[in-house]
């Protein structure tokens, strides 16, 4: 059986999509790069999604921000 989920555009409680991205980090680039190079950059909660599974039960999903999802795949590109 498949099942064909839909999802909704990725939106943030800050109201941030991946479309918006590119503009919100070249105002916010100075700080958040001092972040991390200082090592206080801090994570959002991730959002809980519950996906249902074949046989009754449910799976747990954890979905991070865009941003926090970006400064990952940087992070694991350059190591």
């Amino acid at each position: 059986m498949v099942v064909k989920l839909h999802f909704e555009p990725l939106v943030e409680c800050s109201g941030l999509t991946i479309e918006d991205y590119p503009v919100w980090i070249h105002q916010h680039w100075e700080s958040i790069h001092r972040g991390l190079q200082q090592g206080y950059y801090c994570p959002l909660p991730v959002k809980r999604v519950e996906i249902p599974k074949p046989n009754g039960g449910i799976r747990l999903l954890g979905i991070p921000s865009v941003h926090d999802r970006v400064i990952q795949q940087a992070i694991t590109q350059v190591l």
